[in-house]
This record gives structure tokens, sequence and C-alpha cells, in this order.
């Protein structure tokens, strides 16, 4: 038994000991496995906290940028650049944090690069240097928005200084020159003193200073550094005139009266008292001269800087507000009843800074002379017109929207706050009524200063657009209040006039006209193609007119003068069928409107007629006034009284009328009450040149309907509806003979409303 134990005990020995091996080279490769296994882990959860820690910080460093991006604004004074600094400050603070996570972010991707790689670790390193990237930048910018503010301030700084400078120089050129020779030394000292206080403005240059502040200057600030800079160079030419001119007035040499016992010495003392009073009498006159041009130059001076400074800020309120209206970030703060309707809350104030800061600013910059600077204003009288009529009328609209979503509402309030404005937006979009109502002030003063005959003419003419301009403006201001007209606004053509009149209508057909002898008051407004009667009516504390009646201008007439009253005229329809009495406040306003009259329905003649006025005129060598003138007919509804028709008969004469018209006797081609036939028969094909005209066959027969002149007849063909001009040479007399007057019936051309 106990030899057949032993082999089985060293079995299992060995046995345990091959076991106890296995388990030492099984716990050896877990050992291994889970080293390997562990740090796998370890490095997948750095990676993982790496790539969670480095999107935080990207996204938090372009934020930053992209705040940093949109601090464009270097400030138009010390006192904004001063906030803007402080601004800065303040971000520079908030941006310690994010800068802190940047560096410990690259310090962690450092180690890990460093560490003992148990995963592929490639994209660290791309990361890290994206971070580096954008920590630099931002850190760049930071320091770079840090000077640009401090140059800036250092600007406004200057320009500030410079103002006063040249405001105190302004105050003492403008003071009265003196006369005493001691007052005159003291003006000298002390405007020596002033000359010599320039230094610490430190502009040697105009090159100098714009390389100086080359970043800091921009699109905005820039014409008010040009400005400045000229105003400095004006007012430091002009204290050197001065300076030279008290000097001569200083060492010039006084008369000296030599004592002669002769008796002829009050005689000499009086021939030089008189030559004494000459030249101070030269001096003035030479003085009134300068003060005059420095005048003048002063508001061409006002002019400029003005037109600059209000074409800066249209464009300010461009960007600040409407440009803003487009970004996704300011989109959630346009209130839902001010969104799509940018067009309405700024009108065409795109337009107006467009045509100011590309055309009309050049031409003022580059005008030589005070006649250039006139033509200015008459060359852009009619653009003027359009655009500033068009903004103002649409004024009423963008201040009902601003009333309805509120001057405080959140995306006015934060424009208001970025652009740095004291006032709300409705203050700024006032800036071109403003402007147009400033223009014929600063003609005015030019005007008044200048004593060249030429210049004097030029600059009235400019006065005068700029006062049709006004009065323009003000007038379709009132059309807007206009309501119940329900036709074609663009029928009407342009509006010429408005006013307030007395108005008395009497009618044929009226039986009870004799108990109406108390007038109306009517609204009268006259356009190009006719007359619109509204009476005006208040409505929450505004000026209302309801449309009464319509009256084209293609079918009145007009009579200058009622007997007992030289403030009232007349327009009446076709045989004084409607009579209209208008009873002006005044003769310059009664003038005003029958020569406006007069000219609208003298312009529908020509247009018609042409040459044959003229030829009218030569053939008979005299002038027929027109103190009652029936215009051309227009073209009806049917065409058919569309055509050539004299001017009616006028019932008084004016030897001072320079118009001219047509009586009942006279037709256009001269015959005084011509006789013709009724009907003709045509001798040639006719094609018709124009709409107005009728197309004949040879052999056609026609009636005369009317004869407008010697070469051209307006007729009827027979067996149809065809009506129309035709030569009339192309007729031949047919059938009896009657007499036929040239005077054609008007139909009644207007419409009402009870």
């Amino acid at each position: 038994t106990y030899h057949g134990t032993i082999p089985s005990t060293v079995t299992n020995v060995a046995a345990l000991e091959r076991l106890l091996v296995q388990m030492e080279e099984t716990e050896k490769v877990f050992d291994d496995f889970w080293e390997q296994f562990s740090g796998r882990l370890k490095q997948c959860h750095s990676l993982r906290a790496f790539e969670e820690n480095f999107n935080i910080v990207q996204s938090s460093l372009n934020e930053n940028l992209k705040i940093l991006s949109e601090m464009t604004d270097v400030g138009d004074s010390v006192e904004r650049v001063e906030v803007l600094l402080e601004e800065l400050t303040t971000f520079q603070t908030s941006s310690y944090e994010i800068i802190k996570l940047s560096e410990d972010l690259l310090n962690c991707g450092g180690q890990l690069l460093t560490s003992k790689r148990f995963i592929v670790l490639e994209s660290i390193q791309p990361k890290c240097d994206e971070v580096q990237r954008l920590l630099q930048t931002l850190n760049d910018r930071l320091e770079k928005r840090l000077q640009i503010l401090n140059k800036s301030c250092e600007l406004q700084a200057r320009i500030q200084k410079a103002s006063e400078w040249c405001a105190k120089g302004v105050m003492i050129l403008g003071s009265e020159p003196a006369e005493k020779c001691i007052s005159a030394e003291q003006s000298l000292a002390e405007l020596e003193e002033f000359m010599s206080s320039a230094h610490h403005l430190k502009v040697e240059s105009p090159r100098e200073f714009y390389s100086l502040f080359e970043d800091t200057i921009t699109p905005e600030t820039k014409p008010i550094v040009t400005q400045v800079l000229q105003r400095l160079d004006d007012v430091t030419t002009m204290c050197d005139k001065r300076l030279a001119s008290l000097k001569r007035y200083i060492n010039k040499p006084r008369p000296i009266l030599s004592v002669n016992p002769e008796p002829a010495i009050p005689i000499n003392l009086a021939n030089m008292t008189k030559i004494s009073n000459g030249v101070d009498e030269c001096d003035r006159a030479v003085q009134n001269e300068e003060n005059n041009a420095t005048k003048t130059k002063h508001v061409l001076t006002e002019l400029l800087f003005t037109e600059r400074q209000y074409t800066a800020e249209l464009g300010s309120i461009l960007r600040g507000y409407k440009d803003q209206m487009e970004f996704p970030d300011m989109k959630i703060l346009i209130p839902t009843s001010l969104k799509g309707k940018s067009e309405v809350l700024f009108g065409n104030l795109e337009s107006i800074h467009s045509f100011h800061n590309q055309f009309f600013l050049p031409a003022l910059e580059s005008s030589s002379s005070i006649e250039s600077v006139a033509v200015c204003f008459t060359d852009n009288r009619e653009k003027l017109l359009q655009l500033y009529t068009y903004y103002c009328v649409n004024l009423t609209r963008s201040e009902e929207l601003r009333e309805t979503v509120g001057e405080d509402n959140p995306f006015f309030k934060a424009c208001q706050e970025k652009l740095g404005h004291r006032l709300p937006l409705g203050a700024y979009l006032l800036l071109p009524m403003q402007r147009i109502t400033k223009y014929q002030l600063l003609l005015k003063e030019l005007l008044h200063n200048e004593k060249n005959q030429n210049c004097i003419t030029k600059l009235q003419k400019a006065l005068d657009c700029m006062l049709l301009v006004l009065n323009n403006v003000n007038d379709n201001m009132h059309q807007i209040g206009i309501t119940g007209f329900y036709g074609d606004w663009n029928d009407l053509g342009g509006l010429l006039l408005q006013g307030s009149f007395s108005l008395w209508v009497e009618n044929k057909k009226d039986l009870l006209k004799e108990l109406r002898l108390k007038p109306m008051r009517r609204q009268i407004f006259l356009y190009q193609q006719g007359l619109l009667l509204c009476k005006k009516v208040s409505k929450d504390n505004k000026p209302m007119y309801h449309y009464k009646k319509y009256l084209r201008m293609s079918h009145i007439g007009l009579t200058e003068t009622v007997k007992g009253d030289l403030c009232k005229f007349e327009v009446w329809l076709e045989g004084r069928q409607e009579v209209y009495t208008i009873q002006a406040s005044n003769l310059q306003q009664k003038q005003q409107w029958v020569s406006e009259i007069k000219r609208v329905l003298l312009e529908q003649l020509a247009e018609l007629k042409g040459e044959k006025i003229k030829q009218y005129i030569s053939t008979f060598g005299k002038h027929v006034n027109l103190r009652q003138t029936h215009s051309l007919d227009n073209q009806s509804e049917t065409g058919s009284n569309r055509g050539r028709r004299p001017l009616s008969h006028h019932e008084t004469t004016d030897d001072d009328s320079s118009d001219y018209s047509l009586t009942d006797d006279e037709s256009l081609d001269g015959t005084i009450k011509q006789k013709v036939a009724d009907s003709y028969i045509s001798l040639a094909d006719y094609n018709a040149l124009r709409p107005t005209d009728a197309t004949l066959k040879r052999g056609d027969k026609v009636d005369l309907l009317k004869a407008g002149s010697s070469s051209w007849w307006y007729v009827k063909v027979h067996g149809s509806k065809t009506e129309g001009w035709v030569p009339a040479a192309h007729l031949e007399i047919s059938g009896r003979k009657s007499s036929h007057s040239s005077q054609s019936v008007c139909s009644h051309g207007s419409t009402s409303t009870e």
C-alpha cells in the first residue's frame, strides 16, 4: 500500500506546482491586461473631458471674438470714447475666466500628449493649435481695440480743443475793429497771443494728422476731421490777414497839421479834414467789404460742415436702425407690427442719403465760387423736390407706425444704445425736413452779404428754387389729408398749388341760386389736370379735407377779374352752365392762382396747336389778351370731342396781359366769321397719322364739325361713327353752304359729391 501511494503524491505535488506556476503566469497576464485596459479607460476619459472642454472653450472664444468684432464704434466725443473704454474694460474682465480655461485646456492637452499612450491621440494637437490661435487672436484684438480707443480719445480731445480754438478765433475776428491806435495795439497783442496758443493743438499738417490717426478715422468721423482741419486753416488765414491789417493800421502815418499864421489856415484845415474823412470812408468801405467776405466765408463753411454732418447722420440712422432689421439677433426684438415695414418707417431716406452722399455733397465740395454753389441748388431742384416731397408725405405714415409700436420698444432702444444717441428715432427722422428748410436760410444769408450783381442773380434764382421746393412740400403735406376722392391720383398730375378760399357756385339749372348768398369755405387743390374742391374738417386735431367736386382743366374757362372785388376770379364750365366765383384772402394769392391757371391752360393749347398760334400772331400782328380763357378739348370717353379748339370769348381786356386768346369771332385760320360749308367730299385717300385723325377714302362724304385752322378740320364721315382731324386740302365743298362758327361746344367735365 505504501509503495502504491508514493507515486500518486508525487504526481499531485507536481500537478499542484504546475497549477501554481500557471496561476502566476495567468496573474501576470491579467495584471498586464488590466494595466493596458485601465490606462486606456483613463485616457479615454481624459480625452472625452478634453474634447468637451475644447468645445466649450472654442464656443466661448468665438463668441467673445464676435462681440469684439461688433465693437466698431470709436466715438464722436471725448465723453463717448470714455464710455467705450469702460465697456471694453468690463469686457476684458469678463474674458479673463475664459482665457484661464483656455490656458488650462492647453496644459491638459500637453500632458496627454507627453503621457504614455494607450489610444490614438492625434486629434489633440490640432485642437490645441486651434485654441492657441483663438486665444492669441482674442488677445491681439483686445490690445488693438484698446489702442484704437486711446487714439480716438486723443483725436476727439484734439478736435474739441481745435473747435474751441476756432470758436475763440471767430469771436476775436468778429469783434469790431479798433479805431484808436491804443486799442488797435491791444487787439494786435491779443491776436498774437491767440495765434501763439495754436501750438498746443499739435496739428502740424493735415497729412501728418491723417497718418497719425489713420486707424481711428472712420467714414463717419472723416468729414468732421476734414471740416475741423479746414476751419483751422480758415481761421488761421483770417487771423494772419487781421494781423497784417492791424500792423498796417498801427504803422500808417497820421496826418500832421502844420500851424500857419496866415488867414488861409481855416481853409487848409477844412481841406485837411475832407482828405482825412475821405481816407476814413475808404477804410470803412474796405473794412465793410472784408467783413462781408468774412461773413460769406463763414456761411459757406457752415453750409459744407452741416451738409457733411447731415449726410453722416443719415448714414448712421440707416446703418444703426434699418440695416439692423435684417440681422438675426436683432429680428427677435422687432415688434410684430413693425416686421416687413421698413419702407413705411424710413420712406425713401436711403435714396436721400445716396443723393446727398454721391452727388450733392461732392458738388458743393468741388464748388470754387458762390455762383457754382448757387448752380448746385438750381440744377438739383427737381431731384430735391421729388425726394423730399415723397419723404415728407410718407412721414405721417411713419409717425403712425411709430405710435403703434411705441418709441420705447426693445428694438428701438437697442439700436439707440448701440449708436449712443440721446434722442429717439423720431427726432432723427425729422432731419430731412429741417435740412430742406435750412437751405433757404443759408441762401438768404449769402444773398444778404453779396454785392456782385452776377452772384446776386444766381443766388436769387437758387433761393427761388428752394422756396418753390419748400412750398411744394408743404402743399403735398396738405394733400395727404384728402378723403373721399376715389379717382386715380395719377390722372391729376402734379400738385401745383393749394389754399383756402371763399366760394360761390351758380348753376343755370339751380332755381334756388338767388337764396344762396353766403359763401362756402373750400380748400382748393390745383393739379396739372384739374381743380379739386374740398371741405376742411378736423379729426383728432389734424386737418382733413373731404372731397366735394372735381373740375377738369380741359373743360374749364377762366375770368380773371370780377366787378366789385379785386380778390375774386371765376372758373366756369362750357357756356357758363356752372360758374365758380373764388375769393382769395389777398390780392397776391389771387394773382398767383390766376397766373398758374393761365399757364396750365396755355400749355394745353401749345401741346395741340404747336406753331399755329405763332402763325396766327405773325399774320395779324397783334396781341389778344387772355382775360377770360377757355382750355382745349381733352379726349372724352368716346374720343369724339378731342381735338383742336379755339379759346373762348373774353369779356374784358387788359393791356398789361401778355397772354393770347381768341374771340368768338376769330378762328385759328385768321378769318373772322368765316363762311364754310356743312358737307364736303374727300378728293383723295388720307391715312390717319395720329390717334385724333380720321382715315378717309376718296369720295367719302363728311360733315364739318369744327374748323380748327385753315389746314386742319374736324369732321364726321357719313354712314359711320368715324370722327377726327383731316387736312382741309383733301376736302371739296359739297351741298349747301351755311354760316359755321369756329367755336365748338365743350362737354361738362366735372364730377362731384353732394
